[in-house]
């Protein structure tokens, strides 16, 4: 966990290093965001069968183009491209990711000595939409909305071998490493609201997805994320 973060943080300041030069060269029409956040798994129904993890790390990148909004040019609207990876971790493991039916999900390893991860993984291509302010060149506020279409998405499961009495003294013991590339009934589009207050390059950052992650109608539970974390960009 150590070195992702390390990476992560070296990564956000390269990204914001050239994120500066490009506003730079393009008088700041030009901006390349980067973002860091974990994940509330927020649930409005069917969650009996899903025991999230708390922390679900996860990133996005976006690069737009500002707008003057009318004469002011402190104020723009910002429209682009972007993409997004999340990470929405859980104590159950998905057995059926291929159905097209009823989603199944094994009773929580909370607890298991033997598990270790189980997580799904969605990315998305994204039409970032932002209503930017500036006070005093220095304080910044973003509000905003995007649009994603799900490009991939793969759940991965590090723990026992077993599904049935998970935490009793049954089954082989034995950790498998588990992994599949393609998951079926998940919302083919994301829909988020998304707000971001700063101070320079540095802001704070959250988004609503107001679209659920699994496909209604499938007993999956209804996920709404609620992304929070920092976001670097020079707009």
């Amino acid at each position: 966990m150590k070195k992702v973060f390390f990476t992560l943080i070296v990564l956000a300041c390269s990204v914001a290093s050239y994120a500066q030069l490009i506003a730079n060269k393009t008088d700041n029409k030009v901006t390349l965001g980067f973002d860091l956040f974990s994940d509330f798994q927020l649930a409005k129904a069917n969650n009996s069968n899903w025991d999230a993890r708390g922390f679900n790390q996860g990133m996005s990148l976006a690069l737009t183009y500002n707008f003057p909004l009318g004469e002011s040019s402190k104020h723009t609207v910002a429209v682009g491209v972007g993409m997004s990876s999340h990470n929405y971790y859980s104590y159950n493991r998905l057995t059926n990711p291929y159905t097209n039916d009823t989603m199944r999900f094994s009773e929580s390893y909370r607890g298991n000595d033997n598990f270790k991860r189980a997580k799904i993984n969605p990315t998305y291509l994204e039409v970032p939409m932002e209503l930017r302010f500036r006070i005093k060149d220095q304080v910044k506020i973003g509000v905003g909305f995007k649009i994603g279409v799900m490009l991939a998405a793969k759940t991965k499961y590090v723990g026992p071998d077993y599904t049935d009495n998970i935490l009793a003294d049954e089954g082989s013991g034995v950790t498998i490493h588990e992994k599949y590339t393609y998951i079926n009934n998940l919302e083919r589009y994301a829909y988020t609201a998304t707000l971001r207050v700063g101070w320079k390059w540095v802001s704070a950052f959250a988004a609503y997805q107001i679209s659920p992650v699994f496909a209604v109608g499938h007993e999956a539970p209804e996920l709404h994320p609620l992304s929070v974390g920092v976001s670097f960009a020079p707009f």
